[in-house]
C-alpha cells in the first residue's frame, strides 16, 4: 500500500511520512506495476482486488479512494482478456442480481431508472 516511489498511473499520489524510519512514502495509485513484475518474474496469471488512492478531484461520481480488480495473464491477447472480463462481470451480476439486467437510478431515486444489461456476448 505504501511505497517510496509512486507509480502505476498518472494520478498524483497521497504522500505520508513514516516517523520511525524518517521516510517519505506514497499511498499507491494502482497495483499495476507490482502485478506486471510478477508476470515478468514467471507467474503466468496474477490478480488483485485492492485499494487505490488517487489525489485528484472529488465529486458525487469520483472518490479518490476506491477498490479495483486488476488482472494480467502472460501470452494472452486482448480478445482473451475481453472474454475473461465479460465472463467475470456477467457471472457476477447474474449471481448477485439473479438476472443479467437490472435497473439503476443514475440520477437519484426520484428519477427514471436506467436498465443496465450484462447479457453476453457483449458488442465488440
Amino acid at each position: 500500500m505504501m511505497s517510496p516511489i509512486p507509480g502505476g498511473a498518472s494520478a498524483r499520489p497521497f504522500v505520508t511520512h513514516l516517523n520511525e524510519l524518517d521516510l517519505q512514502l506514497s499511498l499507491r495509485v494502482a497495483p499495476e506495476l507490482h502485478l506486471k513484475m510478477l508476470v515478468i518474474g514467471g507467474l503466468e496469471r496474477v490478480f488483485e482486488i485492492g485499494r487505490n488512492f488517487r489525489n485528484e478531484g472529488m465529486d458525487q461520481t469520483h472518490n479518490p479512494e476506491f477498490t479495483s480488480c486488476e488482472f494480467y495473464m502472460a501470452y494472452a491477447d486482448y480478445g482473451q482478456l475481453m472474454d475473461m472480463t465479460e465472463d467475470l462481470l456477467s457471472s457476477l451480476v447474474l449471481e448477485v442480481k439473479g438476472s443479467y439486467a437490472f435497473e439503476y437510478h443514475a440520477d437519484g431515486p426520484d428519477r427514471a431508472p436506467v436498465t443496465v444489461d450484462f447479457t453476453p456476448p457483449w458488442p465488440r
